[in-house]
């Protein structure tokens, strides 16, 4: 596996038709990691650069899912919200929020929560495409972080798994 020093400012991601997975990909059109979903299952797994982030919903109605690196220690928490937004609480005290920008859920974004103040900073921005035979589309980093692709990730699973949400209502 290759690593990129600084992460790079903005990403492409790709999934083939009747696919679970999708794939990260830099400018350049070199690999950088996955995202797998499981078919029944409530583990969805990744990897970013070298940084492993697994996620596992809770619940029968799952309203929280646990986030954890490869040991399974976890790293935080996401309260699922429903219209378009959801809390992300880390341990290491950060706190973000999931925000969807349109309602066809194609363009979404990861805001970082700033103490006593409204004005918080975008970190990420989100970008989904889809054609017949694969979905696509861009990752671009606003805002560098020492977890960037814990964020990036967090964002990334966050979007597709409403956008799966949303095919299984039909």
């Amino acid at each position: 596996m290759l690593y990129h020093y600084p992460f790079p400012s903005k990403l492409k991601w790709m999934s083939h038709a009747f696919q679970r997975g999708y794939q990260f990909l830099d400018e350049g059109g070199q690999y950088m990691g996955k995202m797998q979903f499981s078919t029944f299952g409530k583990k969805i797994q990744s990897e970013l650069n070298g940084v492993v982030v697994n996620f596992k919903l809770q619940g029968v109605f799952i309203h929280k899912v646990l986030i954890s690196d490869e040991n399974e220690e976890e790293l935080g928490n996401i309260q699922l919200r429903l219209f378009g937004k959801s809390t992300i609480y880390l341990n290491s005290g950060e706190v973000y929020f999931w925000k969807r920008k349109n309602i066809f859920n194609t363009r979404w974004q990861i805001i970082r929560d700033l103490p006593n103040t409204d004005d918080d900073p975008i970190s990420i921005e989100y970008q989904y495409l889809y054609r017949f035979v694969q979905e696509s589309g861009e990752i671009e980093l606003l805002e560098e972080s020492s977890q960037s692709e814990l964020i990036t990730l967090i964002g990334f699973f966050l979007g597709m798994y409403f956008v799966r949400q949303r095919r299984k209502q039909g």
